[in-house]
């Protein structure tokens, strides 16, 4: 185990830890309520985790995606109701155009937006979760046949139109932002692995990871009811239906694991096509499936205000579509080896 390998491991048992203790069902249920965790939030900044890729020598631990998926994983299955990972993607997309980053929540931005001759943005982005709460946005925009980071504020915007705590699936604060006139504070020219699909390809594999973690605790929520709740004399993970279900359910969620952490090494490896596609169409078969078999489960137990499942599914059924459906990805993946021609699919294959 790499050095780095261990600082992310470490990291990952102190958020999980931490998720454990605070992300109960009240403070889930506040969340969608539109109240802001400020406590978790302040010792989630407390512990540097929302540094961690940035480069040690502007102040972070310099970790890879690699190295941070164990906590994009453990935010996943936890649900946590902050912008962490988003905060940790967007940090280190201004670290990477040499940008240092402001302190705070950050959301980010996947709708593309352009920069006029004067250097104002031009664009509106649609439904940009964490909006509400976050001070800052991360966006990319084109710029005379280049891209650009971009930092804005939110905070002097003015008020976004915001889409309510129920307007997506997660009950998760969003807003559309108008950007048109405004100027960035900072802007540098985006690194290479940004310049062919801005941000879509790493909140991509923040979503998978994510997905992944939140797959993980469907399936352990999946199998201690199956072992508590009785039925016709025995608990319902005696009949051989239910076994059934969740020996998918657990095959399901191995393969999102694992398409997770391709999606992660493909972004240390400046792959913003193949990699994030394979996670991303990969994930999301495996979450449609997923939660319907949960639910099946569960039944109208599941979909209680009192049971924390419907909170997890329904996070899933939204990151599903961020970053990019896996319909979008398999269209661009399917089109790519196509292009490529059938001398080089073997090639791609095993590469």
């Amino acid at each position: 185990m790499t050095e780095s390998m261990s600082v992310g491991g470490m990291l990952a048992d102190q958020l999980d830890r931490m998720l454990a203790d605070q992300v109960t069902h009240a403070l889930l249920s506040a969340a969608e309520r539109g109240e802001f965790p400020s406590k978790l939030w302040g010792e989630l900044e407390g512990m540097g985790v929302a540094d961690a890729m940035v480069p040690e020598e502007t102040g972070g631990a310099g970790l890879s995606w690699i190295d941070l998926e164990p906590v994009f994983h453990s935010l996943g299955h936890h649900a946590a109701p902050v912008p962490l990972g988003e905060t940790i993607v967007g940090r280190w997309t201004l670290a990477a155009a040499g940008l240092s980053a402001p302190e705070g929540p950050l959301a980010l931005v996947n709708d593309p937006l352009r920069l006029d001759r004067g250097g104002r943005l031009v664009g509106r982005a649609h439904r940009v979760v964490w909006a509400p709460h976050a001070d800052h946005a991360v966006a990319l925009a084109t710029s005379e046949d280049d891209w650009q980071i971009c930092l804005v504020p939110l905070e002097d915007i003015g008020p976004p139109q915001n889409l309510g705590s129920h307007a997506t699936i997660a009950r998760v604060p969003a807003a559309d932002v108008e950007f048109s006139g405004r100027r960035p504070v900072r802007i540098a020219p985006a690194p290479a692995v940004l310049r062919k699909l801005g941000l879509k390809p790493t909140l991509a594999v923040l979503r998978s990871v994510q997905s992944a973690g939140g797959l993980d605790r469907v399936l352990r929520l999946s199998i201690e009811y199956g072992n508590t709740r009785v039925q016709f004399g025995r608990p319902i993970s005696k009949f051989q239906a239910i076994q059934h279900m969740i020996a998918e359910l657990a095959e399901l969620t191995a393969a999102a694991n694992v398409a997770g952490r391709i999606g992660c090494r493909a972004i240390d490896l400046n792959d913003c096509e193949t990699g994030p596609a394979i996670a991303k169409c990969r994930i999301g078969a495996s979450v449609t499936r997923g939660v319907a078999i949960a639910h099946q489960v569960f039944g109208a137990m599941g979909v209680t205000d009192e049971h924390v499942l419907h909170f997890v599914t329904r996070q899933l059924l939204q990151w599903r579509e961020e970053g990019g459906s896996e319909h979008w990805w398999a269209e661009r993946l399917g089109r790519t080896i196509v292009a490529g021609g059938g001398a080089q699919l073997w090639g791609r294959l095993t590469a």
